[in-house]
């Protein structure tokens, strides 16, 4: 019986799937905006216990519908701008050379 180092051993290898190179989708969200969409219902659930909590059942349920809808549209419309939405300035930047010199032997 021969014992082999590990290092001589030859492992098997294995190719990593990488997935399809598109951004996750989830029924019309996408990508970061899944995320946005769960906080929404988290928040209108939240806020719609607190009230029931508070005032009565009845009121929790409007309280939740009142939150959640606006804010899962407030999603699909900045889900509209673009997954990766930057700032756009409309304005020229002048940068000046620095005069002088600055440089202390």
């Amino acid at each position: 019986m021969t014992y082999e180092p590990l290092l001589m051993r030859q492992t098997p290898t294995y190719k990593i799937y990488k997935g399809l190179q598109r951004p996750l989708v989830f029924k019309i969200f996408k990508g970061k905006y899944i995320y946005w969409a769960l906080g929404s219902i988290v928040a209108g659930v939240i806020t719609g216990g607190a009230a029931s909590m508070i005032i009565s059942s009845i009121a929790g349920a409007i309280t939740m519908v009142l939150v959640a809808i606006p804010l899962l549209f407030f999603t699909i419309s900045k889900q509209k701008e673009g997954l990766y939405t930057k700032t756009k300035d409309e304005c020229i930047y002048m940068i000046s050379r620095p005069t002088g010199c600055r440089s202390k032997i």
